[in-house]
């Protein structure tokens, strides 16, 4: 079973630099595949190109969106240098 995730959107960020607004554009595109056991998960997870998760009785679709979120957020948001505001 696989999942195709799409999420796309506006953030406002606080610049690590001057404290100001940043802008940042979220755009995540992403395919999962679902393992139903821990056997199957292990034999996906040997292809480097195959991103699995487990699933056993149920999906937290919700808590799945807000890792993808958050793992694709910069770790120290910032403008680039010369760019932040006066």
């Amino acid at each position: 079973m696989r999942l195709h995730l799409h999420v796309e959107g506006g953030l406002a960020l606080v610049c690590q630099r001057c404290l100001g607004e940043l802008r940042h554009t979220l755009a995540i595109e992403h395919a999962l595949v679902l393992a139903r056991d821990a056997a199957e998960l292990e034999r996906l997870d040997a292809d480097p190109d195959c991103d699995a998760i487990p699933v056993e009785n149920r999906l937290d679709l919700i808590a799945l969106i807000e890792d993808e979120v958050l793992l694709s957020l910069p770790l120290a948001a910032m403008h680039a240098e010369g760019e932040c505001p006066a």
